[in-house]
């Protein structure tokens, strides 16, 4: 008897994955909702899988036995190993068939290669708000730089992303394609759609910003607003998805930090909230202003080229290091609510794919062609 797990289809592409370095929320779902998808696809065979030892990942079974999963352990701090990684021990990641690198830095190891840049960090207009954080990504443009020439094809979100790169690294440029990415398998499956303000007698908007407190996330913008103002502010409740340890502005009792939440607990904020609130100062996978799009709730983010490439004409914008205009584009969203407007996202979403297969495909079709293409030359 054939189990069906096992079975390969004969001729199918090989294909090998390497994701040992997904390991904040945004990168975790956007794996967790890759790899299914490309499982379920014909005609290639996910021949090998890295994976990180610990975390979310860590966890993930595929559904043929015949893929090899290789679990790599990290004991040195994540900067150092991940150098190594990509450049003494990166021949340990050669093998059969091409290479998809889910982790923004191509290998320094010998077959075709695609990697997927999901950091808008290694750009040149990325801003970083410490020394620890401008250190760590210098070093990593740094390693972009020098192995840039390992990759065949590079995969980013947005054509913004396209642009920035290219003008980061003008030698592969002619390299880079865009596949755009839907909302995380587990909302796609909820089909939650808002078409307008859920009224129950609460007075103020209630705002939503599902973040990790990393430095980037801009939470420290909610620091500069007194508390002896806030009656100007028109909030009922701000959530964040932080812990009560890194309250922005623990004088303002509206700003509720609740920590990470689940997909069930956060399906739940997007069927009640009146509102996104987006704060990050660079993005680059950007999955709550999809989510947000995707069941139809408005958004106010910073006016930077990664939220217009996303959010296009319908989100409210804002200066992201000036906390008056933060205040005013709340305002103006009430104003509008109040109004009865409700953003109508279709446009900006033609650009959104469906589900993830289609995106599966898109990415397995790119990286199996550089193997095709290497055996050519």
């Amino acid at each position: 008897m054939i189990d069906s797990t096992d079975f390969v289809e004969t001729g199918a592409r090989q294909i090998r994955i390497h994701a040992t370095n997904i390991v904040g929320i945004g990168a975790v779902q956007l794996v967790q909702s890759l790899l299914p998808a490309m499982e379920r696809i014909g005609g290639y065979e996910l021949k090998a899988l890295y994976l990180p030892s610990r975390g979310a990942l860590s966890a993930y079974r595929t559904r043929h036995g015949s893929t090899a999963v290789v679990a790599r352990k990290r004991c040195l701090p994540n900067v150092v190993s991940r150098v190594i990684e990509c450049t003494f021990h990166a021949r340990r990641f050669e093998g059969d068939g091409a290479l998809l690198v889910l982790g923004d830095i191509p290998l320094r190891c010998r077959g075709p290669q695609t990697v997927l840049v999901q950091t808008t960090m290694l750009t040149n207009g990325a801003r970083s708000s410490h020394t620890v954080g401008a250190l760590k990504y210098w070093i990593a443009r740094t390693l972009f730089r020098i192995n840039a020439r390992f990759a065949s094809a590079y995969i980013v979100q947005t054509q913004a992303m396209k642009r920035a790169l290219a003008d980061t690294y003008p030698e592969i440029a002619a390299r880079i394609h865009v596949i755009g990415l839907p909302a995380p398998a587990w909302l796609l499956a909820a089909k939650l759609q808002r078409t307008g303000v859920v009224d129950d007698g609460v007075r103020g908007l209630r705002l939503f910003f599902p973040a990790a407190p990393y430095p980037h996330k801009n939470h420290r913008l909610l620091s500069r607003i007194e508390s002896s103002e806030t009656h100007a502010w028109r909030v009922a409740a701000l959530t964040l998805t932080i812990g009560q340890s890194f309250h922005p502005n623990p004088g303002l009792d509206w700003i509720q930090c609740v920590g990470q939440l689940s997909p069930q607990d956060v399906i739940a904020m997007y069927g009640r909230v009146d509102a996104l609130l987006f704060l990050s100062l660079s993005e680059s996978l950007g999955f709550p202003l999809v989510e947000a799009m995707w069941v139809g709730l408005p958004i106010i983010c910073p006016d930077l080229p990664y939220a217009h490439a996303v959010c296009g004409a319908d989100a409210i914008y804002f200066d992201p290091e000036n906390i008056e205009s933060l205040r005013l584009a709340i305002v103006t969203l009430e104003d509008r609510l109040r109004a009865g407007w409700w953003p109508n996202w279709s446009e900006a979403l033609q650009s959104v794919p469906e589900n993830w297969e289609r995106v599966a495909s898109a990415m397995l079709r790119l990286t199996a062609d550089q193997d095709e293409h290497n055996g050519a030359n």
